[in-house]
């Protein structure tokens, strides 16, 4: 202890002075004289000391406040009122317990919202590559011993029962195989003549599922090839092409062959008329005043099958296919008028039945047996002009080909629906191309695609009825039966050359 500033103290706090005789007069006081001097003396001694040491106490720790940085010289209340605030605004700033509650909730919310329309989705959904990998799962949980649980634990057992029928029918086919490695005496049935002219007109259907289906039914083609009809719309029969589609409808008495296609987003039919002069243009009976539906157009031209064909005025979705857009050609006689937009196509089959995409020219409906106007082409001269959506997104298409033989392609893509949300403009080029197309044109499509045959509609049109909409035209077939000089047309055909796609504007 500092001891100028001990000296400097008080008088106060000095310790009373007691002479030494006092201390030795031990005859004169008691016992308890002495001791209660000592007990002041040592009293006050210490207390003088406490202070001293409490008073350089404080003044450190006032010192060592006022020299740190950023401490100011405030009072314990000050100090105290700092910290009040302090904790007052972090208090502010957490969230009370109903708004955590609220939030938790929230998110719990959220999340199984997110769960469930996954589940749905995943277990209800009819969208092909859904359907295709929900397929794989069930399959595979249902063909083990002990992992079953798998698909029954959440998969409805209808859903599962569905799937695993193949899987039924698959053991049931293979009860009565048996290998016999017997010769065959017999002439195989391919080695007729009928057999090879057959296969060379209808060469999609020199597939080993057809080819095993016609050995299996002989009685079909015992009067020849001629008047062989298969329809399986439902595809029960699992009949494929040689390119691996699905074969639906083989009509020879009509030329016709009618294929289903898909693809990851997609569903839809082809039909493959063999002979060009069957396909033609059909006006509505009132075009101008109003459109027919297709069914219409088919049943007032007594067609097999048709499909939409040409644009027309729709404001707000509302029309009624009265007003066409571009040219109807029908027989050289144009009932419309040339589109002026420059990249539209002038299409169609002229009387030595080629079909030609070029440009709009004066008087050139003259040459045409039918045609019409649209965009974009799709195929010039066997090579494909578009590339990916084109600008045009996916939607419901409807397209028209011919091959170098001449054969007709009309090809309908449903859309905006959860079986088939629909393709790009390049699906369809790849579709015809699959199937020898020479030339291909893109037609109005959306809610106005849709095909027909036989009195039943065998795509499924996004319009509000499921029936397509009324239209100005349609393309039609009509029974082989109702024309004129069927000559099929050979391999030995003249190259059917277009303009090429690059060449637009009209004049």
């Amino acid at each position: 202890m500092n001891k100028n500033t001990h000296n400097s103290s008080s008088d106060k706090n000095e310790p009373d002075i007691v002479s030494f005789e006092s201390l030795h007069k031990g005859t004169e006081s008691k016992d308890n004289n002495l001791s209660d001097v000592t007990n002041t003396l040592s009293k006050s001694l210490f207390e003088n000391d406490d202070d001293d040491d409490s008073n350089e106490t404080d003044e450190y720790v006032k010192s060592n406040k006022s020299s740190e940085p950023g401490i100011s010289d405030k009072s314990d209340e000050e100090y105290e009122t700092s910290d009040s605030t302090a904790n007052a605004s972090i208090t502010k700033n957490i969230p009370d317990k109903n708004t955590r509650i609220r939030n938790h909730l929230l998110r719990s919310g959220i999340i199984m919202s997110i769960i469930i329309a996954f589940y749905l989705t995943f277990v209800y959904s009819s969208i092909p590559v859904v359907a295709k990998w929900r397929n794989i799962y069930i399959e595979t949980a249902m063909t083990t011993n002990s992992h079953q649980w798998l698909a029954t634990w959440f998969i409805p057992k209808s859903i599962i029962d569905d799937v695993m029928k193949k899987y039924a029918a698959g053991k049931d086919e293979q009860k009565g195989l048996s290998s016999s490695w017997d010769d065959v005496s017999e002439e195989d049935f391919r080695d007729s003549d009928e057999y090879k002219s057959f296969f060379e007109q209808y060469w999609e259907l020199e597939s080993d599922s057809f080819i095993d289906y016609l050995k299996q039914h002989e009685d079909l083609i015992k009067d020849g090839y001629k008047d062989l009809l298969i329809e399986d719309l439902d595809n029960k029969l699992k009949l494929k092409t040689t390119e691996g589609d699905d074969l639906l409808v083989l009509d020879v008495p009509n030329n016709l062959i009618i294929v289903g296609v898909s693809g990851s987003s997609y569903q839809g039919k082809l039909a493959i008329v063999k002979n060009s002069k069957q396909v033609t243009l059909a006006k509505a009976t009132s075009l101008g005043s109003f459109g027919q539906e297709i069914n219409t157009f088919c049943d007032n031209n007594d067609a097999i099958l048709g499909i939409n064909a040409s644009g027309f005025v729709d404001p707000d979705g509302e029309g009624s296919g009265a007003e066409v857009k571009g040219c109807i050609v029908i027989d050289g006689v144009d009932y419309a008028s040339h589109h002026e937009e420059p990249a539209w196509k002038f299409f169609g089959v002229k009387k030595d039945e080629h079909m030609y995409i070029t440009n709009y020219a004066l008087d050139i409906e003259k040459d045409y047996r039918w045609a019409m106007e649209f965009y974009p082409a799709l195929i010039i001269d066997g090579e494909s002009v578009v590339d990916g959506t084109y600008g045009m997104g996916i939607q419901p298409r409807s397209t028209i080909g011919q091959t170098k033989t001449g054969d007709m392609l009309l090809l309908i893509v449903d859309g905006r629906q959860t079986h088939s949300l629909g393709c790009t403009v390049e699906d369809c080029a790849n579709i015809m191309l699959r199937y020898n197309a020479y030339q291909g044109m893109n037609l109005d499509g959306g809610s106005s695609s849709v095909m027909y045959y036989k009195d039943q509609f065998i795509t499924s049109s996004s319009s509000v009825t499921g029936r397509g909409r009324y239209m100005p035209d349609a393309i039609i077939v009509k029974k082989a039966s109702d024309v004129s000089d069927t000559t099929d047309n050979d391999d030995d055909s003249e190259i059917i050359n277009s303009q090429p796609a690059s060449s637009v504007g009209g004049q």
